[in-house]
């Protein structure tokens, strides 16, 4: 178990060895880097950095994976945009083969929301034809360019929800093409849509390839530590590990990590996985 069980990192470090060996030194088996951290993002730019990476993670018994930077969405209404952000996926997947990264976390992004004096509106609701292609073809160029490199996880957050975005996941979704099961961001939801959300998860739990693990009070995603909140983690743990998802603390700073992990382990112990 514990070699599915980490953690991800994000200001505590400026540098990605020190990360491994600290996740080496608490007993982690997996290190996931936020690359909101510019030192991570710089040290993966660097060839001979991801080697050294990738040599000192195998030392240290320790798989990898990376979340892309936040903010890019792939909900704008302009194909050149869309071509910027999925030549920087693309870039991080080859960076992620080298440095001997596994995962790769993504955000499709949020869309822009308009008031209008009856209601709220998303420009999808008005050109559905145009976003479906849109998005669908962005996803195909990249689980094509995923293939033989890192598994792409698609986490749940942002216009992820959107009807239309899970049609397309149900079609798409395979090879190295998969989901990250935000377990934090499911449990805010509203009873209706957190169903919705777990059917699709229990539809694709092959491709269910990666995990943040936080707790919450059920309103808004407060990213606490495991056990401070309300979430029903047991029970999200118990779908995670018929899947094959590493399973990531996404606390910060690194100590509530470690308040994370004692919390979780009694309920892992005696559970089998790879």
């Amino acid at each position: 178990m514990s070699r599915r069980f980490g953690l991800q990192v994000l200001f505590d470090f400026d540098d990605i060895a020190e990360a491994l060996r600290f996740a080496a030194a608490h007993g982690f088996g997996v290190l996931e880097l936020n690359l909101g951290n510019l030192d991570f993002s710089h040290g993966l730019a660097d060839a001979r950095t991801r080697r050294g990476i990738r040599s000192l993670a195998g030392q240290l018994g320790i798989r990898l994976a990376a979340h892309a930077i936040e903010g890019p969405s792939l909900f704008v209404p302009d194909r050149a945009v869309m071509r910027d952000t999925v030549r920087t996926l693309k870039r991080l997947l080859d960076r992620a083969e080298s440095a001997g990264i596994e995962n790769v976390v993504m955000h499709l992004g949020f869309e822009m929301f308009y008031a209008c004096r009856d209601r709220g509106h998303h420009p999808h609701e008005h050109y559905p034809e145009f976003y479906e292609q849109l998005l669908g073809d962005a996803l195909a160029n990249l689980k094509s360019h995923a293939a033989g490199r890192a598994r792409l996880c698609i986490e749940n957050v942002g216009g992820f929800r959107f009807g239309f975005v899970h049609r397309l996941l149900d079609r798409l979704l395979g090879g190295n093409l998969g989901l990250c099961y935000d377990v934090g961001h499911n449990a805010i939801l509203a009873p209706a849509a957190r169903r919705t959300e777990a059917s699709l998860y229990a539809r694709h739990r092959g491709q269910v390839f990666h995990s943040h693990l936080h707790d919450n009070h059920g309103r808004q995603d407060e990213h606490l530590v495991p056990g401070q909140g309300t979430a029903n983690l047991r029970s999200y743990l118990r779908f995670l590990l018929t899947t094959p998802a590493l399973l990531v603390l996404e606390v910060r700073p690194k100590e509530a990590a470690l308040a994370g992990r004692e919390h979780l382990l009694p309920m892992l112990q005696g559970r089998r996985g790879g």
